[in-house]
């Protein structure tokens, strides 16, 4: 979208070389501030997060987005929220620790469990995040009408090239470790991820809160002025 493509006008454009090849990536702000790290969801693609990078940027943060494998400018034909996490946890051998993360649909279950394996980020801020990447992978298994075995070695596979337990994307395991305080942003009405997931799982985490914002669907959130202002002022507000 137009839009989209205006936000990465004002970014520097680097390729990041990763163990599933080289991303497209965008940075905006200098290299010395607290690192911010924007997490699309799935078929979507770095600039999606856009809205907030100006923003991020002039409250005085480092802000990365990147295409996730097989979406958008990045090369690969297979992606999931545990091996994005993994990625994750990559980039800050390169690019030093994430002071936050900013993620939306599955890039927020590849940002939890980036925060439960290695990664410390002082807080998150997740739109419209997925209870657990395994609904997903079932569905995959019932549209495929895998045989009880097939279905076994097909999840087996998954985590394997992923890295990362399937069974550590659910947000319920992640909120009994509350990895750091969490700002999530949903619509009740929401038809891509339930909203009553969500609130279950905010409810458990210790130091997470649930805003509710009607209207906003699944993908117009990442683009409403108030969800980009509250999102800007959360992580501002946490302890350098």
């Amino acid at each position: 979208m137009p839009r989209e493509l205006g936000y990465l006008e004002t970014a520097r454009r680097i390729a990041l070389p990763t163990s599933s090849g080289e991303l497209a990536a965008w940075s905006w702000g200098g290299e010395d501030r607290p690192l911010v790290g924007l997490l699309h969801g799935w078929e979507g693609h770095g600039a999606q997060l856009g809205a907030f990078a100006a923003p991020l940027a002039a409250a005085g943060f480092r802000v990365l987005a990147f295409d996730a494998p097989g979406h958008g400018e990045s090369p690969g034909d297979e992606c999931s929220a545990p091996l994005i996490g993994r990625l994750v946890l990559e980039m800050e051998k390169q690019l030093g620790s994430f002071h936050a993360f900013v993620a939306h649909s599955m890039g927020a279950a590849a940002a939890a469990m980036a925060a439960t394996h290695g990664a410390h980020p002082r807080g998150m801020v997740f739109l419209a995040p997925p209870l657990s990447q395994l609904d997903r992978i079932e569905r995959m298994v019932r549209r495929s009408e895998l045989a009880p075995g097939a279905a076994a070695v097909f999840r087996s596979e998954i985590a394997r090239r992923a890295g990362l337990s399937l069974e550590e994307s659910d947000m319920h395991y992640v909120a009994k470790l509350a990895p750091c305080p969490l700002l999530a942003l949903h619509d009740p009405a929401d038809t891509d991820a339930a909203y009553a997931d969500t609130e279950g799982f905010v409810q458990a985490w210790r130091g997470a809160r649930l805003v509710p914002c009607p209207g906003r669907g699944h993908y117009r959130l990442l683009s409403t002025p108030d969800v980009v202002r509250q999102g800007v002022e959360f992580l501002a507000g946490l302890p350098g």
